[in-house]
């Protein structure tokens, strides 16, 4: 039983690791591409942000900044 648990929790890893890595690539080609970039990651983290603080908070600039760092430094 213990290691099947240590399995799912091993597969779970692999796959949150394989998405941040995508997010962490999303931002760097947003921060290239700008506008021409058909998804805007930024936008859309500062969206999740704004739906937890507020709109028109300015702690939410602040926020974003933090965790596309955080991404980008993983």
């Amino acid at each position: 039983m213990e290691n099947t648990i240590n399995q799912i929790k091993s597969v779970i890893g692999g796959i949150s690791g394989l998405l941040i890595a995508a997010i962490g690539l999303l931002v760097i080609v947003s921060i290239i591409f700008g506008q021409a970039a058909s998804m805007n990651v930024i936008a859309n983290i500062r969206g999740l942000v704004d739906g937890f603080i507020g709109t028109g908070a300015s702690l939410s600039s602040v926020v974003t900044l933090i965790i596309v760092l955080s991404v980008i430094n993983n």
